[in-house]
């Protein structure tokens, strides 16, 4: 949830700053506004799985899929990272 947000606003600054463009050709026609808005909305939505029952799930299938999916955002935010302090060199 956190690396989502984070990785909304640092996409937002970079496309607004005219140092990035959006890779995803999904979310590329849209204005940064909207990706932003997306971004911070899907946040609350998996912020707001923490309080269901679908959160009990404790299976080991679960558990490494969250881990795997975690971890790939992970990396992408820090490439995102990379490229921006690169960028401002």
């Amino acid at each position: 949830m956190v690396l989502n947000m984070l990785d909304g606003i640092l996409t937002y600054i970079g496309i607004t700053s005219g140092f990035i463009t959006e890779g995803n050709p999904l979310l590329s026609a849209l204005s940064p506004l909207t990706i932003l808005m997306g971004k911070l909305l899907l946040s609350l939505c998996l912020y707001g799985l923490l309080f269901t029952s679908f959160a009990s799930i404790r299976s080991r299938l679960w558990r490494y899929g969250l881990i795997a999916a975690n971890s790939l955002y992970s990396m992408i935010l820090l490439l995102h990272l990379l490229w921006l302090y690169l960028l401002l060199l």
